[in-house]
């Protein structure tokens, strides 16, 4: 099973997962040469590129496994980006080979996959087409923070109008990535409609900026339960002290503003904590996992067969 760099983008975008998996027809009537011809236009990495799956459009085959392990990443914060490499890095040099990428490869696709593994885009993108390529760390987290942007830019596109969203926008937006029902969704619905004044509208940057506030939010979530345990209040102003200390970098004083008005329960000025961090941890699991089941044995297969192949090594 393959899909387009189109697809890819789509399937970890749309919710509905099954009316996304109705679209990956287009590889399916693919002859041997216009699969070859697919595999010779991928991109190397060595060449900067912005924007890499929209840049593939159709002219791409991705495997299943290949789409589960990086909506996997994408749901964990940027901090376990050095984990994984160094999970997937069976010898510890701090390169990765074709042969540790198509390991995950196996494991992901629950046995599925045969030994003799086909080439794909992302393979030949990262280790060329003899697989004589390594991919080191810098390259690994190149990838996926273009990635991410990516994701960001395509769902901040699909809402905003004349390169703005609406605060009621943004805030719909993020509720739709939660677990939270109905009834609770539109509890923050009347919130946000209530104290939204003048809505002059949120820009990417200040969109992707409180987004990527999901890289840091374990540190954020111990810097705000300090504020719990001394029982002090958590006010704009100490929020914007704790997200600088966790980020290196103050949050855009609009964003603080809005993030006040959705999660400031009754309006006394104080961060409602537990409603942020549920709407936020639930957001990052949903990042790149829009209701995606990644096999539950996968990470555990995974760290099993890199310890019997460090054993291996060692011996």
């Amino acid at each position: 099973l393959f899909m387009t760099g189109e697809d890819f983008l789509k399937a970890i975008l749309f919710k509905d997962q099954k009316m996304c998996a109705r679209r990956y027809t287009d590889l399916d009537t693919l002859t041997d040469e216009e699969f070859q011809t697919i595999l010779n236009a991928a991109p190397s990495h060595d060449l900067e590129k912005t924007g890499l799956f929209r840049l593939l459009g159709k002219n791409a085959v991705i495997s299943y496994p290949e789409y589960l392990f990086l909506v996997s990443i994408l749901s964990k914060p940027r901090d376990h980006f050095l984990k994984t490499f160094q999970m997937i890095d069976v010898d510890g040099n701090w390169v990765l080979t074709r042969e540790e990428f198509e390991l995950v490869e196996k494991l992901f696709s629950k046995g599925v996959v045969d030994d003799n593994i086909e080439n794909t885009t992302l393979k030949v993108h990262f280790f060329n087409m003899d697989g004589s390529g390594v991919m080191t760390f810098s390259d690994f987290v190149h990838f996926l923070d273009g990635l991410q942007k990516e994701c960001l830019e395509l769902e901040f596109s699909e809402h905003a109008k004349g390169g703005q969203i609406l605060e009621t926008d943004f805030t719909e937006l993020l509720l739709s990535r939660t677990l939270l029902s109905e009834l609770e969704k539109d509890k923050y619905r009347r919130r946000i409609s209530n104290r939204v004044e003048d809505d002059g509208g949120i820009s990417f940057y200040q969109y992707s900026q409180f987004m990527n506030l999901l890289n840091d939010i374990h540190d954020l979530e111990i810097a705000l339960r300090m504020f719990q345990i001394a029982k002090k209040p958590v006010t704009p102003e100490e929020f914007q002290r704790a997200v600088k200390v966790c980020t290196g970098t103050p949050l855009d004083e609009k964003m603080v503003k809005l993030t006040f008005k959705i999660f400031d329960e009754d309006g006394d000025g104080h961060l409602g904590h537990d409603e942020f961090m549920k709407v936020m941890k639930d957001r990052i699991r949903s990042r790149g996992t829009v209701d995606v089941q990644i096999p539950p044995k996968s990470w555990m297969a995974f760290r099993k067969c890199v310890h019997e192949r460090m054993m291996m090594t060692s011996v």
